[in-house]
């Protein structure tokens, strides 16, 4: 089977009517043959992209009151504005090192 490559301007316009027709498709419908379902094998080594290329990467973002130890805190502050990125950042790789990918 040949590769077909696309780009986003090979796509239809996405207008009311195309955007009703997708909403109402079901999955049963969707038409997978040029995409065979991945082995167990492949989806045990699967990373998603979002991991590899953190630029892909946009969390959401939730308010919480959060207290901390103030050395702790005065800690990340020194390093001066950013401190919590820095104190999210830390978070993110303990969870990653500690409950996998």
């Amino acid at each position: 089977m040949p590769i077909v490559v696309r780009t986003i301007d090979d796509l239809p316009a996405l207008d009311e009517e195309r955007v009703n027709k997708l909403k109402k498709m079901r999955d049963k419908d969707i038409d997978f043959s040029d995409m065979p379902a991945m082995t167990q094998e492949q989806l045990a080594k699967f990373v998603p992209a979002k991991l590899l290329n953190r630029s892909l990467y946009r969390p959401v973002k939730i308010p919480v009151k959060i207290n901390y130890d103030a050395d702790v805190l005065e800690w990340f502050r020194s390093f001066g504005k950013g401190y919590q990125t820095r104190i999210n950042s830390a978070l993110r790789e303990y969870m990653l090192e500690h409950c996998g990918k």
